[in-house]
């Protein structure tokens, strides 16, 4: 089967490797231009597109992706992977056998934007990876392949971020090599079953200590490394990253929600329904610490804000 693979980020990257090792042939990848990040502003390219020049393949990165379409329809078919931009009908319908999402969730379970991420902030213990053939809507085309996971419950965003662009990796490989044969069955997702997880936005990431432990707990998971759950204290300007937690205690405190309770080498902060152990923090411009290591520093106490 000759491939297009469309895709940016290291998860993605994970799985046009899967494909790489694979009697697939990827003929051309697209990725996202190279762009300024970071404080330096340096230009750096997107982990897809160094893993395609590392490999010799040939590498586009327009702005639109719309406007290769032509050469996407060159190749068999096209596999996208958290590739960061939507497509239209002319793209998804260029190659000749469609167009192939991997995504991260058991559709119809978490279309959308941030399906890693939000199945962890809700508590959920499993997920997957899910082969669609991608159609005009958001994640609504008919599902050719899932593989499950489970998702212990200390298990982190990027953790799980890895779990599944491993498995989505061997689920992409045997769902091309089915198509290959004239051998895929699709699906049609249950639209009554449906859940969306929805792009994160700034207030999707601040840390409501009134809220239970567990919940707390979990969104600290959820976004940690990348992200970081943030809360703010009243002695320092600009949000406190909280980057690993656990829970300490569950069940109702005397002290108020927020309260930080004196402890050594430790923080510890009152929630809902609990006490969480804040085990590594982030001041605004300074590193990331274990909490023991950020207490050698400098004293926290007070409370955080709510």
């Amino acid at each position: 089967m000759n491939l297009t693979f469309a895709g940016t980020p290291p998860f993605a990257a994970t799985i046009l490797r899967g494909l790489l090792e694979s009697d697939h042939e990827v003929g051309l990848v697209i990725s996202q231009p190279v762009r300024r990040r970071g404080r330096g502003r340096t230009l750096s390219s997107t982990p897809v597109a160094e893993l395609a020049l590392s490999a010799g393949i040939p590498l586009l990165q327009p702005a639109r992706i719309g406007e290769v379409t032509e050469r996407i329809s060159q190749q068999d078919a096209l596999v996208v992977a958290a590739y960061g931009q939507i497509l239209r009908p002319d793209t998804l319908y260029a190659a000749p056998l469609g167009a192939w999402n991997v995504h991260a969730s058991l559709l119809p379970a978490y279309r959308g934007a941030a399906p890693i991420e939000r199945a962890i902030m809700a508590g959920e213990t499993e997920t997957g990876v899910s082969i669609m053939r991608m159609d005009e809507g958001l994640d609504t085309g008919p599902v050719a392949l899932q593989l499950r996971t489970p998702i212990p419950p200390d298990m982190s965003g990027g953790e799980l971020t890895q779990a599944l662009a491993n498995l989505g990796a061997k689920a992409i490989v045997e769902s091309m090599s089915s198509l290959e044969q004239n051998s895929l069955t699709l699906s049609e997702q249950d639209r009554l079953k449906a859940t969306y997880a929805a792009k994160l936005e700034d207030e999707d990431k601040v840390i409501r200590w009134g809220e239970g432990v567990r919940k707390t707990h979990d969104l600290v998971r959820a976004l940690t490394p990348h992200i970081g759950a943030r809360t703010f204290h009243p002695e320092v300007s600009g949000p406190v990253k909280v980057l690993r937690s656990k829970i300490f205690k569950e069940g109702p405190q005397d002290s108020e929600t927020g309260t930080i309770i004196p402890a050594k080498e430790a923080i510890l902060v009152v929630c809902g329904d609990g006490i969480l152990e804040v085990v590594e923090i982030q001041l605004p411009g300074g590193k990331a610490l274990p909490a023991a290591d950020f207490l050698r520093g400098r004293a926290l106490s007070g409370a955080f804000e709510l």
